[in-house]
């Protein structure tokens, strides 16, 4: 179906259409909110104008009146000449509206004795009023109430161009369901609407002035009579402040007359078909009750759409920032330690009462260190000695900036064991200082885990920012924990060479852990090793004991040239038995988890074992109430050799849990493409999902091959579909990593 869908919408509407259609869909709809929505709002009152009034009138007459005897009748009951409406009602009744100081109100009197009846309860005066706020919003302004019809019809119009009626747990989701499933009866009040003003099925009147004297009641059936001919009357109305429609029978048979100053013209009904389909008065009250749905359907949709709007702005300017923050706390983080401590350091120093703004480094450009007081940042090294990816693009930029306003602290993380201790520090620091930044203290490294280290440089900043901590609380990055190994199953075709060794394993802990998907593991395969991260790939809503974890075993050359299994994936994959202990350390990596909103919509890019942690973001979806929308695209070697988790991938999407599965195996002679290829063959679907929808991105695997691809990708897509030139879709790419719209977790 959804391939169907995209060859569809690609040989209905070009991606150029489409982006041109998207962009006047929103901003009229954006521009016209307020208005529409008093239009809508007043539409729903109006709807049951028609109600109200039958509820205190009696039935219509049989027959009308003749104009001789209403004549007489109006001298009567209308010496002021204050009437502004005339209805019959069977038992020779004739109900008079009239107008004196501004309001209005309703008498029944008898035909033919010219007594008072009743006075009777009535709401003309609050209708009126609503419908001149509904015509010209009470000031004459018709022509902008035309204007905002005009754009209602366009919005009406594109909107189901743009998406397709399916149902998905979103706020746009339902906007989109509920405009298609309601689409041909909001059209038909804004069709209408658009006919009426070009007089199309509604009486083409005469020229009417409307600063000429208002003629009376009894004057326009004199004239209808002297004039049109007219010898009986049924009901008479006044509308544009000097006209009158006159609706009566003549010897020729039944006439409607339209009675101005300046002369007296037939029509061949008032208001007309198109009025009354417009205003719901062709079926009484259940047209009623029609036309007050579709306005309620109109509110909602424009309230659903300017909220998704409003959301998705929301979440790409939403931070951890204070009002007059004069102190910037930044971190380029890999694994999720330096983020934490930045976020530890923000906490501590707004105890102390300073405003500080949070961010990460993907989010800033170099320039804007210069407009804070003091700037602390915290960067940890990622692999061999580089820069973790969230740092890249703010160290490139800064050999173009001018830092001279900048003073700053620099904590960099790292690992004495690693060849480049702290390099990503190093390159950051000297870098700061090239462009003209002031280090207030000297760089600090830490090995290993944070303490001590983070406590005294962060009390110096204190310090120098001339405020006390009052101590530093301790930092747990990384909680220590004993497994066993509960389970392990191969899932590459063990017959083929070709293909990397891979197995999931399954732990077991005594008691529940605190974890989500997308955090890690951290392994160390001997005393005095590093450890090794592996990404945490099932959720405690399957069992609060469970670890799971997908590891390809590597090779390496020992001292004799011969290849080996590393050290850490050959003790998982080969040496660890089934009922065997390992101690291991689990870390939060907060970047890299699913968002805790459960209706935003994912895209899912992974190659290889970059699958591992979805299947934990799967798993944690199949047991929420209330998930949101899944996308998938996975690539390996091959269908029938690495297609990992392949059965539990088609369960989820039979179930639901999975909206959309594309996979790519490039050594496969019938496919040969890869999990980019399937970026680019649905660009279209993919910006809708990611703009429209809200849906975020998560990237897991290699970074010299899934992540550079998908980034080229990616700014391909927006400059086809999104008509950006390649410098503005790679800022809008950085914009998107720093928004946390993008994630990537890249290794190696």
């Amino acid at each position: 179906m959804d391939n169907f869908r995209k060859v569809l919408q690609t040989m209905v509407m070009p991606a150029w259409w489409h982006r041109k259609l998207r962009f006047a869909h929103r901003w009229a709809a954006l521009l016209f909110t307020p208005l529409l929505a008093m239009i809508m709002i007043t539409g729903l009152i109006l709807a049951f104008e028609g109600v109200v009034e039958r509820h205190h009138s009696g039935s219509p007459a049989a027959q009308p009146v003749a104009v001789e005897q209403l004549e007489g009748f109006l001298q009567q009951v209308d010496r002021r000449q204050r009437a502004r409406e005339l209805a019959l009602e069977s038992g020779d009744v004739g109900v008079l509206t009239f107008s004196a100081a501004g309001q209005r109100y309703v008498e029944a009197y008898d035909l033919a004795s010219a007594e008072l009846i009743e006075e009777r309860p009535s709401a003309t005066g609050f209708f009126r009023t609503v419908r001149h706020l509904h015509k010209d919003l009470g000031l004459g302004l018709d022509w902008v109430v035309e204007l905002a019809t005009y754009a209602l019809l366009v919005v009406l119009v594109i909107g189901p161009l743009l998406a397709w009626p399916y149902l998905q747990h979103t706020l746009v989701g339902w906007h989109n369901l509920l405009g298609w499933l309601t689409l041909p009866l909001v059209l038909l009040v804004s069709a209408t609407a658009v006919l009426m003003i070009h007089e199309i099925g509604t009486p083409h009147l005469p020229p009417i002035d409307r600063d000429a004297q208002r003629p009376s009641l009894s004057e326009a059936v004199a004239r209808a009579a002297d004039e049109g001919g007219l010898t009986h009357v049924w009901h008479v109305e006044r509308f544009e402040q000097v006209a009158y429609a006159v609706e009566g029978r003549s010897d020729a048979g039944p006439r409607t007359l339209i009675v101005t100053p300046d002369q007296v013209a037939e029509v061949g009904s008032y208001p007309g078909w198109i009025a009354n389909l417009h205003q719901g008065t062709w079926a009484g009250i259940w047209s009623a009750l029609l036309n007050a749905f579709i306005a309620l359907i109109l509110l909602a949709l424009t309230v659903t759409g300017l909220l998704s709007w409003g959301l998705r702005r929301f979440r790409r300017q939403s931070g951890g920032v204070d009002i007059g923050a004069q102190v910037l706390i930044a971190h380029a983080s890999q694994t999720g330690t330096a983020a934490k401590l930045a976020h530890e350091s923000a906490a501590s120093m707004r105890k102390a009462g300073i405003k500080v703004a949070e961010s990460s480094l993907a989010s800033l450009r170099p320039e804007q260190l210069n407009d804070f007081h003091r700037v602390l940042l915290i960067v940890s090294t990622a692999g061999d000695g580089e820069m973790p990816d969230a740092g890249q693009a703010f160290l490139n930029a800064l050999a173009s900036a001018d830092l001279r306003g900048c003073k700053f602290h620099l904590l960099a993380l790292g690992d004495r064991r690693y060849r480049r201790f702290c390099a990503a520090g190093d390159m950051l620091h000297e870098a700061l200082v090239k462009a003209g930044a002031e280090p207030l203290t000297t760089l600090t490294r830490v090995d290993g885990k944070p303490g001590r280290e983070w406590q005294d440089w962060l009390g110096n900043a204190a310090e120098d920012l001339g405020v006390s901590l009052g101590g530093v609380p301790e930092i747990v990055v990384d909680k220590q924990i004993s497994l066993s190994l509960n389970r392990r199953e191969r899932l590459d075709d063990p017959e083929d060479a070709e293909l990397q060794e891979v197995w999931s394993l399954e732990f077991g802990a005594a008691e529940p852990l605190d974890y989500r998907p997308g955090d890690l593991l951290l392994v160390e395969p001997c005393a005095g090793e590093p450890a090794r991260p592996y990404s945490i790939g099932s959720s405690p809503l399957e069992d609060p004991r469970l670890i799971r974890l997908t590891v390809a075993v590597t090779s390496r050359l020992d001292s004799s040239g011969q290849a080996v299994p590393g050290k850490c994936s050959g003790l998982l994959g080969r040496e660890l038995r089934v009922g065997e202990s390992l101690q291991a350390a689990l870390r939060s990596h907060l970047s890299f988890r699913p968002p805790d909103d459960q209706r935003r919509p994912l895209v899912l890019i992974a190659a290889g074992c970059g699958i591992a942690p979805f299947v934990g973001f799967l798993a944690e979806r199949a047991r929420q109430s209330q998930a949101g929308p899944v996308w998938l695209i996975f690539g390996n070697r091959k269908r029938c050799g690495d297609a990992l988790y392949s059965q539990w991938l088609e369960q989820w999407q039979r179930d639901g849990v999975l909206r959309r599965l594309d996979q790519a195996f490039s050594r496969d002679s019938e496919d040969g493409s890869y999990a980019t290829d399937r970026i680019r063959e649905n660009a279209a679907e993919l910006l809708r999902w990611i703009r429209d929808d809200g849906a975020l991105i998560y990237v897991c695997g290699r970074r010299a091959t899934l992540g550079e691809g998908v980034m080229a990708a990616f700014i391909a897509l927006l400059v086809e579909q999104a008509g950006f030139t390649q410098q503005q879709a790679e800022a809008e790419l950085e914009q998107w990593r720093a928004d946390g719209r993008l994630r990537m977790d890249l290794i190696g």
